[in-house]
């Protein structure tokens, strides 16, 4: 029996400039996560612990990112645990990869294009690596394979897409999914995909294990690792693990209902979670007796979330929208005007709805509210 844990698209370094003055903080939280996986590979008693590509967001990376990432290799070493890496488009090995100048423990194995397998004895089995080249395009990952007969296990690694028409149909390395039946392997731990994913196929299973942490507002299905049991040849158990901490959602508010700003952020109060990272859509008609903005809802909930992101796409009433409550020689009150004398003109229904529309666009504009425009 060989116990392997499987994790990719870590993203160690990521900026994550649209969290402001929260990035800092995220970027401590996926070390942390990193780290905290590798405290799972050792109280688990894993042997491998497989890295699918782009466990480092950039090749430029130094300090103490990278110091706390070979403590913990060691840690793994001084545990007996091996570690598997690949690398993937964000930190591919091209001239400058910093996997060149890393010096790596004993028991780290980085795969390349020179470097594609190695033969594990005391467990019977052989990983393949399978590294893109950088002027490669929609190569599969599977094509030169050949499997080393005197392993009873075989285990893959690629960064890389699956086939999807339509969908998805062009990347560096592209997988279709009858590949993965007809390729012998017992199990391909893949990376690229940054949600937890399952493309089984026949008798060989293979997972995307998703980035343990999001890294992107609409993302879901990520936070986990995969841990994987070649149970024998042919038999093989893999379950995802939660290790994540933050989660990101969206959700749109409807302000037509809603008399005031704290209305609004009751509504979003009700979503409160410190380990959130939410963005809130304001859409809807908004009432002309409050000023909308955005900036006061997200300081009225700050700490009620881990990062808060409000966006204004509401549009006023246009009942409420009056060139009588506008001097004639502001610019909004000669555009309302002008605006509604073109309304008044409308000869047909649809002209009379588009200038209503450029309206609603326009005297919101002239407002600050720039967020309506898509």
């Amino acid at each position: 029996m060989v116990r392997l844990l499987h994790t990719s698209d870590i993203h160690l370094g990521r900026q994550f400039p649209s969290l402001g003055e929260k990035a800092g903080e995220y970027r401590h939280q996926l070390l942390r996560t990193f780290e905290k996986i590798v405290n799972l590979a050792i109280t688990e008693r894993m042997s491998l612990l497989l890295i699918s590509g782009d466990l480092f967001d950039t090749n430029r990376l130094y300090g103490l990112t990278m110091g706390r990432v070979l403590i913990s290799f060691r840690r793994l070493e001084t545990s007996g645990i091996r570690v598997c890496i690949i690398p993937g488009t964000h930190d591919a090995y091209s001239e400058d990869s910093l996997y060149r100048s890393l010096d790596l423990p004993q028991n780290v194995t980085l795969f390349t294009r020179e470097h594609g397998q190695r033969t594990f004895e005391d467990l019977d089995l052989t990983i393949y690596g399978m590294v893109s080249q950088s002027d490669s395009l929609g190569e599969s990952p599977l094509k030169n394979l050949s499997l080393a007969q005197r392993s009873k296990f075989h285990v893959g690694m690629a960064h890389c897409s699956v086939k999807r028409p339509g969908i998805v149909n062009s990347d560096a390395m592209l997988l279709d999914t009858n590949e993965i039946a007809g390729s012998g392997l017992d199990y391909l731990a893949l990376g690229h995909w940054h949600s937890f994913q399952d493309f089984s196929r026949g008798a060989t299973a293979a997972c995307y294990s998703g980035s343990p942490e999001p890294l992107d507002i609409d993302q879901k299905g990520a936070g986990n690792v995969v841990l994987i049991t070649l149970q024998e040849k042919g038999r093989v158990e893999f379950r995802p693990v939660g290790v994540g901490t933050k989660k990101c959602a969206s959700i749109t508010i409807d302000v037509s209902p809603l008399d005031s700003i704290a209305d609004i952020a009751r509504v979003v109060e009700a979503r409160a979670d410190t380990d959130l990272i939410l963005e809130a859509t304001l859409s809807g008609l908004s009432r002309m007796d409050y000023d909308l903005d955005c900036r006061e809802i997200e300081d009225m909930l700050r700490g009620k979330f881990f990062h808060l992101r409000v966006v204004d796409k509401s549009r006023p009433k246009l009942e409420d929208v009056k060139s009588l409550n506008y001097p004639e020689k502001t610019v909004i009150g000669r555009f309302l005007r002008i605006m509604e004398e073109k309304i008044a003109a409308a000869s047909t229904q649809e002209d009379r709805s588009l200038c209503e529309d450029a309206l609603r666009l326009g005297f919101a504009l002239l407002q600050g509210r720039s967020e309506v425009i898509e």
